[in-house]
């Protein structure tokens, strides 16, 4: 009986220790859809709102199970009025979609997802898209979202990051050239953004050549993933519960030592 406590405990230890590393599977921390906006009408005449706010998981304080586990907010300096919200049913549908994404497909049937359609792209080229993130505990993250490109829209989005806030120097770590039609794009942000509780992402626009307001670059379904690394109270509580637990253990094999002496 004594042998098998001591196995236990040890189980019980190895369990916990493991239970402290980090998750080898993404996370997926930060989730643009737009779907809680609303689209433009004709009649009457509205220019519809988009949704900038992310979506999150119900733990998080959302409601949506394919939602991230952070709340964010888009900001842009982008020119008011050359974007708006647009239908996604037909150039991205659910492309890069989140599993479990409950506004996907839409409700009711037939009703066309939304995405963002930024145009008048000549007049904004250097101009920007960025969401804030308190990656204090995020390693390994990746970004990612799907983008159509029309007529002469933005041929090349260049992805930066900065960590001391939106006012802070940004580092460029991905450029994508030549886009046209529709693309999911994707790159891994460097170690320097890991564990940094200030992360700015910036996405950048450039080479657009079009004055109008037709369907030009159109982005949905921004996701952020990475890992989750534990709390540094959540690991020191977890060793020093290991710790002790060895501890208890070693003195009741102690005392059973001589038993087994005599």
């Amino acid at each position: 009986m004594k042998l098998r406590s001591l196995f236990l405990a040890v189980a019980g230890a190895l369990f916990l220790t493991a239970a402290l590393v980090p998750r080898a599977n993404a996370t997926l921390l930060v989730y643009f859809n737009f779907e809680d906006g609303t689209l433009p009408t004709k009649s009457p005449p509205t220019p519809g709102v988009v949704d900038f706010t992310s979506d999150q998981t119900v733990a998080a304080g959302g409601d949506n199970p394919g939602g991230g586990i952070q709340m964010s907010t888009l900001t842009t300096n982008y020119t008011a009025g050359d974007f708006g919200s647009i239908s996604s049913l037909i150039p991205i549908g659910t492309t890069n979609q989140s599993a479990g994404d409950i506004d996907h497909p839409p409700s009711p049937p037939g009703t066309p997802g939304i995405a963002v359609n930024f145009s008048s792209s000549s007049g904004n080229n250097g101009k920007y898209i960025q969401f804030a993130v308190n990656a204090t505990f995020f390693t390994n993250m990746s970004l990612s979202y799907a983008v159509n490109t029309n007529g002469n829209g933005f041929t090349t989005q260049t992805w930066q990051y900065s960590t001391t806030g939106p006012a802070g120097s940004f580092t460029t770590f991905a450029t994508f050239t030549g886009l046209t039609g529709l693309q999911t794009l994707s790159a891994a942000l460097p170690a320097g953004a890991n564990l940094q509780a200030g992360l700015v992402i910036r996405i950048v626009f450039s080479g657009g050549q079009s004055n109008g307001n037709d369907d030009q670059t159109i982005i949905d379904n921004i996701q952020l993933t990475g890992t989750v690394v534990p709390e540094p109270a959540t690991v020191v509580g977890g060793l020093l519960g290991v710790c002790g637990l060895c501890w208890h253990q070693r003195r009741r094999l102690i005392g059973f030592l001589p038993l087994r002496s005599a």
